[in-house]
């Protein structure tokens, strides 16, 4: 059996830590932005390790200024870049994309993987839209490498990530949509949640791949406890599930949200 070689995309969320520990890599996204600091144009790498020039506190102190942030879904010569090493090895590809209700990456992802097909007859490559992003994204790539270590096929690995995709599941929330409206990332009729006397959206990502904005709640902490709320309520067994807890430069937030889940998760 073939050795299999796991892409996720920038999205996916996974540090250099986990990326290593799983043999995960990733096919970067494209970031461009006014930084009114140094008043220049900047096209970065969208990358997992934040080593383009700009940390993660220096990028959400440029987007606390206003500017408008572009993102670019993945390059066909990225792909390639990614792809062709690991087909050179001898190894199959599985590549686990962003919702394509976020990205087209997984449009040209498939049309590289026909191309290399041709050059690579006897190899697999097989492309999965994952309906989602973030941590949930990433978590199938690990689980796609442990179904991998047990021997299972790149066909049947990809079988089980479509049949369950839609188990993997996100609640987020922000200070506001005005991002998230601008950039398309939520329903235009859901935007009025935000921005509105210290109202807070609580999103997710639906059946379709889009992030919506389901309900409001007013508060800070308030909006924190309901999504720690709507995450125990969702699992089948919140004892043995495992939970990423993401933020956006928001460490205090975040560390809430563990103490709280770890708190209502085992009463």
């Amino acid at each position: 059996m073939a050795k299999l070689s796991i892409f996720i995309d920038s999205t996916g969320d996974l540090d250099a830590e986990l990326r290593k520990k799983y043999s995960i890599d990733y096919c970067a996204m494209s970031i461009s932005f006014h930084d009114p600091a140094d008043n220049k144009d900047h096209e970065i790498r969208a990358s997992l390790d934040w080593d383009q020039g700009y940390s993660r506190k220096q990028f959400y102190d440029v987007m606390r200024t206003g500017t408008k942030i572009y993102t670019a879904q993945v390059t066909r010569q990225e792909f390639l870049d990614r792809f062709v090493p690991a087909l050179e090895a001898g190894n199959d590809v599985l590549y686990i994309a962003c919702s394509s209700s976020l990205s087209r990456s997984i449009d040209l992802a498939n049309q590289v993987a026909v191309e290399l097909r041709e050059r690579y007859p006897e190899r697999k490559i097989v492309c999965v839209d994952s309906l989602i992003s973030g941590y949930a994204q990433g978590d199938m790539a690990i689980r796609a490498r442990k179904m991998s270590e047990e021997g299972k096929t790149i066909e049947e690995i990809a079988s089980w990530l479509e049949e369950n995709k839609l188990k993997f599941n996100q609640w987020a929330t922000t200070e506001n949509l005005s991002y998230l409206k601008r950039a398309g990332r939520v329903k235009a009729s859901s935007a009025f949640f935000g921005n509105v006397l210290a109202i807070k959206p609580i999103l997710i990502s639906d059946a379709a791949g889009n992030n919506y904005a389901i309900k409001k709640v007013k508060g800070r902490k308030a909006s924190l406890m309901e999504i720690i709320k709507d995450t125990i309520d969702s699992a089948e067994d919140i004892e043995h599930q495992t939970i990423y807890v993401a933020h956006a430069d928001d460490l205090e937030g975040a560390e809430f949200c563990v103490e709280q889940l770890k708190k209502l998760a085992h009463p």
